[in-house]
């Protein structure tokens, strides 16, 4: 396919832009929602709805419909425990983020499904492509059980190390990393539609193979990232950046006791639940990550790559 990209097998001809703009704007749309989600967490918004349904619903339009929604979200720990007399008023706003959050991720999969139905109509996708768009879709599905089952988490007694009630860390470790894999599902497969075929861009075969070469090198690197960002909801989880809010050390250790006590005593929970442990494992990761960033460009300064 001449006018197709590295995905020039995955489209009829003639699609590949159309697919590869509606992925693009998918993928966009993903990333919106994970940000709106970063609000709904740091607002403390995310418990407000004590129900969820798949079809979603309209915000409550009277003042009878707000005191039933009120009067749910008074029998949660997070109301007796932190947020005990909450006005009306106040409830309102944290349910709209909580609402708007819900509705983003719904508005997302009327965009992506929309848009597979359209080109899936007009015979516009192959079988290899139809395949990850249906496994896609499938997680995008599936994400808001996954959101809900992390929120029912929180409507119970915490049982981490920390009492304070939230939502358990593991699940919202595993909501953000579902996010992070439509998004980059949907961004990956957009700009292999839409890139040009690396000969046209790297005129010389040795070009060729140097980008290669980098590509391979940059695999580990984005998984590095990626285990950072999903350390990062482990952080966020237990609550834990704000405890130590001194850097580079942390208080006065570079290195907190409980590292060394976890260390010594195969406490493996602490990885993922105490509150330094999980701090400076996010931290070391992402100092691995700003070097390893630094090493891939200085490697890709070295090679014969094209600057495009």
């Amino acid at each position: 396919n001449s006018s197709g990209g590295w995905g020039g097998g995955w489209v009829r001809p003639g699609f590949e832009k159309p697919v590869g703009w509606w992925l693009l704007a998918s993928s966009g749309c993903v990333f919106g929602m994970v940000t709106i989600g970063g609000y709904t967490r740091l607002s403390k918004s995310g418990l407000s709805m004590t129900d969820w349904k798949f079809e979603g619903r309209p915000l409550p339009s009277t003042e009878d419909e707000w005191n039933v929604e009120f009067d749910k979200y008074k029998v949660t720990p997070e109301y007796t425990q932190i947020n005990y007399g909450m006005t009306l008023d106040e409830f309102k706003y944290i349910y709209f983020v909580e609402w708007f959050h819900r509705m983003a991720g719904r508005f997302t999969g009327v965009v992506f499904g929309t848009g597979l139905a359209y080109f899936l109509l007009r015979g516009a996708l192959r079988p290899p492509l139809l395949i990850r768009l249906a496994g896609l879709f499938a997680f995008g599905a599936m994400q808001g059980g996954i959101g809900w089952w992390m929120v029912k988490s929180g409507l119970t007694e915490p049982t981490t190390q920390l009492k304070t009630p939230r939502v358990s860390p593991y699940r919202l470790a595993t909501h953000l990393t579902m996010a992070f894999a439509l998004y980059a599902g949907c961004l990956w497969t957009s700009l292999t539609l839409l890139r040009p075929l690396p000969e046209t861009v790297h005129p010389t075969q040795a070009m060729v193979q140097a980008a290669r070469r980098l590509r391979g090198f940059s695999a580990p690197l984005a998984a590095l990232l990626g285990i950072t960002l999903v350390s990062g909801a482990f952080v966020a989880g237990n609550d834990a950046g704000r405890a130590y809010n001194t850097w580079p050390k942390m208080l006065d250790d570079w290195v907190p006791p409980e590292v060394f006590e976890t260390l010594r005593g195969g406490l493996i929970r602490n990885v993922f639940e105490s509150t330094p442990v999980v701090q400076f494992d996010h931290r070391l990761l992402a100092y691995a990550t700003l070097a390893s960033t630094a090493g891939l460009f200085l490697t890709a300064r070295s090679l014969p790559v094209s600057p495009a």
